[in-house]
């Protein structure tokens, strides 16, 4: 039986670890820091062709029983939050610099006198200018999908319910063989794909309305959803299922294989497409930090880079992948492993690489359990996690804590802020 089990983590090729680590104090406090025009010139630069992921991870309940003839039971109740971005540097330079962006060569200015006037767009723009711009301009206007050429954003934020199955479908102390299947129903609190390759642009959305995103005109046309709560209002729900083997030679190596999320979602709520058209102008003032999560009213919203059109419902695949993995035990000092996961499609949430990992669980003590691996592929570079695992007293209890990559405390670029906790876990 297992309570609020956390894993996340928040990887940035653009960012050194003192300005992820700023990003992540502020996001916590709810506190972000202002942008100076140099400083969105700047980020434009940093975040261009480089990625941008976060993972979460909350595990609110969970049990599991096992029976001498029938097999294995289990429920868990966990909120999955990923995210991932690449932008390209016209997309960059708009997301951050907004309707100062040099895209647009005209601005529409309000002079001291109260006049709106037309005036060209220009560098070295002071603070009290910027103040007075009303919009960005472009007199040779290009089509979303070519201004977002080699971009990609995907979001993906949904609740699991569930309820498992496994148990020994044949075999001995020298040979056997288990097999388990997962149901499970979705919930979808939040769900964007936005990409656009070879100039053709591809978007869909479908968000809870505590993302606090002011559609507009478009919300006319679409099944709005409205009210803030906590947790976040559901848009979308569906089903899901899980399927695995697993076999066991004397006690000792263990191979399995698995296939993750086959099922769908159908959102309801708040439900936009992209309409790929020119962009002539935009009244948005840019990303003022480096929370791009957090901004995407200036991607989606009114007066925003996307002409959106309301839809009644979409439904979309779950981020589905397969396992394989093998291990050995070493007497009982000791277990090794690799395990690989292979991405099935290309769905928001899903990995955009094939992963492998190498690890191992060391036990220099009963009550102690030492972790440490090297993992490379799906949205992040490659990284090598440490965790410590406490054990009460014949193993009913355990409390641990971990990192995802211990590689970000000795270096400052590409850094991955990571953390690992569960302090209640019981065994009966």
């Amino acid at each position: 039986m297992g309570f609020n089990e956390f894993t996340g983590s928040v990887h940035s090729t653009a960012l050194q670890k003192q300005e992820l680590r700023d990003l992540l104090s502020q996001a916590i406090s709810g506190k972000f820091k202002d942008f100076t025009r140099d400083q969105k010139i700047q980020a434009a630069k940093k975040f261009t062709d480089e990625g941008f992921a976060i993972n979460a991870d909350y595990g609110s309940f969970g049990f599991g029983f096992i029976t001498k003839h029938a097999g294995g039971f289990a429920i868990h109740v966990s909120d999955r939050f990923q995210w991932y971005s690449k932008l390209g540097a016209q997309a960059s330079d708009l997301l951050f610099l907004g309707k100062t962006s040099s895209y647009f060569n005209q601005l529409l200015y309000l002079n001291p006198v109260g006049d709106t006037v037309q005036i060209n767009n220009y560098q070295n723009m002071s603070p009290d200018s910027i103040k007075n711009i009303i919009s960005g301009i472009s007199t040779i206007p290009k089509k979303i999908g070519e201004l977002l050429n080699g971009s990609e954003i995907t979001m993906s934020w949904t609740r699991e319910w569930n309820v498992s199955y496994g148990r020994r479908i044949f075999g001995d102390s020298t040979f056997s063989m288990y097999g388990g299947i997962g149901l499970k129903y979705m919930q979808g609190t939040g769900y964007m794909s936005v990409k656009s390759e070879n100039n053709k642009l591809t978007a869909i959305s479908s968000l809870s309305p505590s993302f606090n995103i002011d559609y507009g005109t478009a919300s006319q046309t679409a099944n709005s959803v409205s009210g803030t709560s906590f947790p976040p209002k559901t848009v979308g729900s569906g089903f899901g299922m899980d399927f695995g083997l697993n076999v066991i030679i004397k006690n000792c190596i263990e191979i399995g294989a698995a296939f993750i999320n086959a099922g769908s979602i159908t959102w309801k709520g708040n439900v936009y497409e992209v309409r790929d058209t020119f962009l002539m102008s935009t009244t948005s003032a840019g990303m003022n930090n480096y929370n791009i999560p957090g901004n995407l009213a200036n991607l989606m919203g009114e007066g925003g880079l996307m002409k959106l059109v309301g839809q009644k419902e979409i439904k979309t695949k779950l981020p589905g992948m397969g396992r394989l993995g093998a291990s050995i035990q070493i007497k009982k000092v000791a277990e090794l492993g690799v395990d690989m996961i292979f991405p099935f499609n290309d769905e928001a949430g899903n990995f955009k690489k094939p992963i492998i990992g190498f690890g191992g669980d060391i036990y220099p003590f009963k009550w102690l359990k030492l972790q440490a691996g090297y993992v490379k592929g799906g949205n992040y570079d490659y990284s090598i996690p440490l965790g410590i695992i406490f054990i009460g007293k014949d193993g009913d209890f355990e409390g641990g804590i971990a990192s995802r990559d211990a590689v970000t405390f000795f270096t400052q670029n590409g850094p991955t802020l990571s953390l690992s906790i569960g302090f209640m876990r019981f065994r009966f």
